[in-house]
């Protein structure tokens, strides 16, 4: 009998302390830390640290194997971060990958996760690996972590980083700036606050506030990061300018082979409040982000690319439902292209003035 109720307070406590978030106090700052991979500025040392890391796998609720020591201080314009993470140097795994691509890949990283408004459904991510590759995310409330799926990875924001490999591990510092975030406009508030470190030797995946893989959800196993006092959200204006140029092979038949591309436009993204945005293009640029594959299609069906321009990648969950809308048709070659050039090419007395190839529009407006 004393056994079993030995073995019963224990099983309590590991439910007590898997059950209570972990919660750390903001500091703000004066001193604005310099981001150079190193944690010796006099501002992280007032900052309180974030360690006993938790696996998530491959054993659920062990410790994790290498220790991680996390500070986290803020100002008026930013969030900082500084993480020790310590190992054995010649094991740490730190081959350079592209942006958003580091998973499967041979490579340890280190992230930092906001639940801004603390509703435990959304969120932001940003991801450094020893190489210093970022990688950034919207959180979604159908996140997958069990297979690195976080959310939307299309979303790049602007923020700084920098590594450093030492004698006893590596360091990583961040600067996210307040603009690149979206957070209620209050006197004090409360975040929801998740740190995830993994090491690619052993796939150990270990976070600061336990995530229990048997529990449906992510956002709603953060810890908390409380205090936060006086804050405000920025302006979120940004204009982003192209040229284009280029040549244009018209199809087979066409009355001019070759046409010289001249365009040049904005694309404008402004924030309403801290809840909506409105995203504008002004002469759009449909012209091809990143080149297609040549694909000899030999059914009747059509082909699908992926979609890289920005208007139509950053929150396309919101319109993409049951995969109806396909953003590549946009800007496709007008369906009375042909019959122009036909008609024209068999009737002498007639004389085409213009015959666009490809549909230009004027502009595009989004609000999320």
């Amino acid at each position: 009998m004393l056994r079993l109720l030995l073995l019963w307070g224990t099983l309590c406590s590991c439910v007590s302390v898997f059950c209570q978030s972990k919660t750390l106090t903001a500091i703000k700052t004066s001193q604005v830390p310099h981001i150079d991979g190193m944690l010796n500025d006099e501002a992280w040392k007032q900052a309180p640290v974030a360690t006993d890391f938790i696996q998530n796998f491959p054993t659920y609720g062990l410790p994790a194997s290498v220790k991680t020591e996390v500070k986290i201080l803020y100002d008026n314009s930013a969030v900082y971060i500084g993480a020790y993470l310590h190992d054995d140097p010649s094991l740490i795994r730190k081959q350079i990958t592209a942006r958003d691509d580091e998973q499967q890949k041979d490579v340890d990283y280190f992230s930092v996760f906001f639940d801004t408004y603390n509703d435990q459904q959304n969120g932001f991510q940003f991801l450094v690996t020893p190489g210093n590759v970022q990688t950034d995310a919207k959180l979604t409330p159908t996140a997958n972590p069990g297979f690195g799926d976080f959310g939307d990875k299309t979303w790049d924001a602007v923020w700084q980083s920098q590594t450093t490999i030492v004698a006893d591990g590596w360091i990583v510092e961040m600067k996210i700036p307040y603009f690149t975030l979206r957070f209620a406009k209050k006197d004090v508030q409360t975040w929801g606050l998740q740190f995830l470190r993994f090491t690619r030797r052993n796939n150990e995946r270990s976070y600061w506030n336990a995530v229990d893989p048997n529990l449906s959800g992510f956002v709603n196993q953060f810890g908390k990061y409380t205090d936060l006092q006086e804050i405000r959200p920025p302006l979120r204006l940004s204009f982003s300018p192209y040229v284009l140029g280029g040549v244009r092979f018209n199809p087979d038949g066409s009355r001019i082979p070759t046409e010289a591309l001249r365009s040049g436009g904005m694309d404008v993204k402004y924030g309403i409040n801290e809840s909506f945005t409105l995203d504008a293009t002004l002469i759009p640029d449909f012209g091809q982000v990143v080149s297609d594959d040549v694909i000899n299609n030999l059914t009747p069906f059509e082909t699908k690319f992926q979609e890289n321009r920005p208007f139509f990648t950053e929150g396309i969950e919101l319109f993409n439902k049951a995969g109806l809308f396909y953003s590549r048709r946009v800007g496709a070659t007008p369906t009375g292209y042909n019959t122009i050039e036909g008609e024209a090419e068999n009737d002498p007395n007639l004389q085409i003035v213009k015959n666009p190839s490809v549909t230009q529009l004027y502009n595009a407006i989004k609000f999320s």
